[in-house]
């Protein structure tokens, strides 16, 4: 007779906490303020980028950012990056680095001879840093080598570093309308994530006027907020009053971990006048992009940044690339006086 065996198959379930991890330092390099970069490096379109030209031999050039202070449950340190290789001769290399109290720690070193790195639009590349929690340093890019002219580029789109906290509450957004008429009441809502690992059930909620400083509405929240749920709060408002302000939302929770986030973005809103006018926008930057969107930044002509203000100013307007002959129709004329070629 065949022996039977039966195996017994004990189940157990844990139930983890909720984790979730905060950014307490983001670059997206919209512009240069605060780094130290060496030749061949540059911001510009939204990335730090490192290019071969000016061709240099026996380079070791570096871009530096300003002091980041990590806090004490700071976790990890991702790079959004791509790196394209003209070809590798063994001696040349990308580095990332930390300064702290002078040393150069390295994160990660990257020899050419193995080809690009990553994908056009930018890779993720996570390294841990929690043996520097509490400390002031610099993030160091650095390439070196025997020539300059076996890169192409590199290109770093993003730069982020998390901690993990057990209270933090974020503003994440306010939506609403841009524009309203004088003594309508507009609704604007303000959302705000619990990324810490604990339930928070008191916090308030306010919403301002960036303009005047007044407060437009504060809300005292009656409920609870479960980590990483994220819950929205309305406002009403109206004015009597015609002008140009901005909106934005702060929440408040005593014992918060990280107030960085706690406040938003501010968030345009045009009461608009009991008057009619016609706007006018002349289009004469001849086609050539000189500058940088300070908000998404792309590199653009100047008239698309009138274009961009308008649009989420929610104003109508008629463009033009010539100026009309009769200008009597118009209140408002808008001009961009940019580049020409000069033969």
């Amino acid at each position: 007779m065949k022996k039977l065996f039966y195996l017994m198959l004990l189940i157990v379930v844990f139930k983890l906490p909720a984790i979730s991890q905060t950014y307490t330092w983001f670059e997206s390099f919209n512009t240069v303020q605060g780094w130290s970069l060496d030749s061949n490096w540059s911001v510009a379109g939204g990335k730090l980028e490192f290019y071969w030209s000016p061709q240099i031999p026996n380079f070791d050039l570096s871009a530096i950012s300003p002091i980041i202070s990590l806090p004490e449950n700071v976790y990890d340190l991702t790079v959004t990056q791509y790196l394209d290789v003209f070809t590798g001769t063994g001696n040349e290399y990308a580095e990332i680095r930390l300064i702290v109290d002078g040393n150069h720690e390295v994160l990660w070193n990257y020899n050419l001879n193995e080809g690009t790195w990553g994908n056009s639009n930018g890779e993720d590349m996570s390294f841990p840093i929690g043996d520097y929690a509490g400390q002031q340093v610099r993030l160091e890019f650095r390439t070196y080598g025997i020539d300059t002219y076996n890169w192409n580029w590199w290109d770093i789109m993003e730069v982020k570093m998390s901690a993990f906290f057990d209270h933090d509450l974020m503003v994440t957004s306010i939506d609403g309308p841009t524009q309203v008429e004088l003594l309508e009441t507009g609704t604007w809502s303000v959302q705000v994530k619990n990324l810490g690992s604990e339930i928070q059930d008191e916090f308030s909620i306010q919403l301002f006027s960036l303009k005047t400083g007044d407060l437009i509405g504060s809300i005292e929240n009656t409920g609870s907020i479960e980590p990483q749920q994220m819950l929205s709060f309305n406002f009403d408002w109206s004015s009597a009053a015609a002008y140009n302000t901005a909106f934005y939302g702060v929440v408040m929770m005593e014992g918060d971990q990280f107030v960085m986030n706690n406040s938003s973005k501010s968030h345009f809103v045009r009461i608009e006048p009991d008057i009619e006018y016609d706007i006018l926008l002349w289009d004469n930057d001849n086609g050539i992009m000189t500058v940088v969107d300070p908000e998404k930044g792309d590199e653009i002509e100047p008239s698309k940044g009138l274009t961009r203000a308008l649009d989420d100013a929610g104003l109508e307007y008629e463009y033009f690339t010539y100026l009309p002959d009769n200008l009597n129709d118009y209140e408002i004329i808008f001009s961009t006086m940019g580049c020409y070629c000069v033969d």
